[in-house]
């Protein structure tokens, strides 16, 4: 396999690390450690090839700057698992419009497991694509952070950005 393998600078995250096969983006990585991010790619497909950028990280790319200067949602093509408990979490959560967020239990109760509220976060946790699938948009019942696999500076940053009240 090989992968399209790009770190962009971005305003308000400082860099974004973008994976991506010639069929959509595999992993975003918030954050400027593109050594650490090749190492995590290459042990998750260790028969994967690394490349410079390409043209689905460069429309990746784009997609988030804009997204990140007040545009829309970036849609991009992404390859994810299609079957499984995360891969339905995120589905709903790719549902939340912009400037709107959801708590872990409202999707559970929403993929009809409304008792899975935890796994609910251990899924965003696991999000591969963070921006592109927007887990920042998913908050404790109580309107409170919850957890973000980045960082809850970045989970902050991001729902100000969107015009969310925070409490």
């Amino acid at each position: 396999m090989d992968l399209q393998v790009a770190r962009v600078s971005v305003p308000l995250l400082g860099a974004v690390c973008i994976a991506a096969s010639k069929y959509g983006v595999v992993r975003v990585h918030l954050g400027d450690e593109l050594p650490r991010f090749q190492r995590e790619l290459t042990t998750a497909w260790p028969e994967a090839v690394l490349h410079g950028p390409g043209p689905v990280t460069r429309a990746a790319a784009r997609a988030i700057l804009a997204y990140l200067s007040g545009g829309p949602d970036p849609k991009v093509e992404t390859v994810l698992p299609e079957e499984g408990f995360a891969s339905r979490v995120w589905r709903q959560i790719a549902r939340i419009p912009r400037g709107e967020t959801r708590s872990y239990a409202r999707i559970a109760k929403a993929i009809r497991s409304p008792a899975a509220y935890r796994a609910v976060g251990q899924a965003c946790g696991k999000n591969p694509v963070p921006l592109l699938i927007p887990c920042h948009r998913v908050v404790a019942a109580d309107g409170s952070l919850g957890g973000f696999s980045s960082d809850l500076t970045y989970k902050r940053k991001l729902l100000v950005l969107e015009g969310v009240a925070l409490s």
